[in-house]
């Protein structure tokens, strides 16, 4: 038999499939036989690459810690908040000493501060809770603010909205106090403030500061009021004046650069015009006098004034 290639092979078999098999045996021993070089690149690698169990497990621990971080965040909601510069740049000093970011120190105080206002309005009236929370959030140093969120768990932002609501409040300002009392009890901000060369308030100073306070009262807080956005409110603005009503943040803020005074001190100032209020004459023989013995809440004293609603949004709007 003549193949292809001009070679010549016999082969030979007792009967026909004999003598295939020994056609077969011939065919195959006349292919070319590829060099042990090209064998190894040719041939194709039938064995898996071995798995690491422990890398797998440490992908797929990953994968899921992954998955439930997603989760988590799409659970949390976003609350916007006004404060003072200087609140929100204590936040994150904060965060620095704890070695965290600025979202996970100020959600762990928007936490912290609703649980202690939950506690401590148990056995205090809420109203002066948040009262002194207010305090506490406009005596921050400095006459700016700004605009920032904190994104935390849905359950506690709706909770913190129904709080608000509760008490007249909108969820920006309420978030503004609990977290100025928050920071109040933190002892990282604590330590930052420890750290920070704080001025001295002297005497002198509030002195001063509650003569300027009395120069602009009365009469006069009618040219006052529009330069404070309080507009044409010159009952409202002598109330501030008095120390009787806790102003909001930007409305102290501004009444300090109108008396080109310290914040800090004007602060304290206004709390010396209420220690030291004089006690109204009381003639009547069919009651008793009333004095007021804690500073008005914003809210409070807006509404009382029941002024048009157009109007009373707007100045309500100031504390947000």
């Amino acid at each position: 038999m003549t193949l292809a290639n001009g070679h010549f092979v016999v082969v030979t078999g007792k009967d026909e499939p004999r003598l295939l098999l020994s056609l077969m045996s011939v065919l195959v021993k006349q292919i070319p036989q590829a060099h042990a070089d090209e064998a190894s690149v040719m041939a194709p690698n039938s064995q898996a690459a071995p798995v690491d169990e422990q890398i797998l497990e440490t992908t797929m621990k990953s994968t899921a810690t992954t998955q439930e971080a997603d989760e988590r965040a799409a659970a949390r909601l976003q609350v916007g908040l006004t404060t003072k510069v200087s609140l929100h740049q204590l936040v994150k000093e904060v965060a620095d000493r704890r070695a965290v970011s600025v979202s996970t120190a100020a959600r762990d105080l928007f936490k912290d501060g609703l649980v202690r206002f939950d506690e401590e309005s148990r056995t205090v009236s809420p109203s002066k809770l948040l009262s002194e929370y207010e305090f506490k959030a406009n005596h921050y140093d400095g006459i700016e603010s700004e605009n920032w969120i904190i994104r935390a768990d849905r359950r506690l932002v709706m909770r913190a909205r129904l709080r608000a609501g509760e008490y007249g409040r909108s969820l920006s300002s309420f978030a503004n106090f609990i977290l100025a009392n928050a920071l109040s009890h933190c002892p990282h901000a604590a330590a930052v403030r420890a750290d920070s060369s704080g001025s001295i308030i002297t005497d002198e100073a509030v002195a001063e500061a509650v003569r300027a306070i009395e120069q602009s009262s009365g009469v006069k807080a009618r040219v006052l009021a529009p330069q404070i956005d309080l507009g044409e409110q010159r009952g409202l603005t002598n109330m501030i004046l008095g120390g009787t009503v806790l102003a909001p943040a930007r409305v102290l803020a501004k009444l300090a650069a109108a008396l080109k005074l310290p914040l800090d001190v004007l602060s304290v100032a206004l709390e010396r015009r209420f220690a030291t209020q004089p006690v109204p004459a009381f003639k009547a023989t069919d009651g008793k006098p009333t004095v007021q013995i804690e500073r008005k809440a914003w809210s409070v004293a807006v509404r009382e004034l029941q002024l048009p609603t157009d109007e009373q949004e707007r100045l309500l709007k100031l504390e947000g």
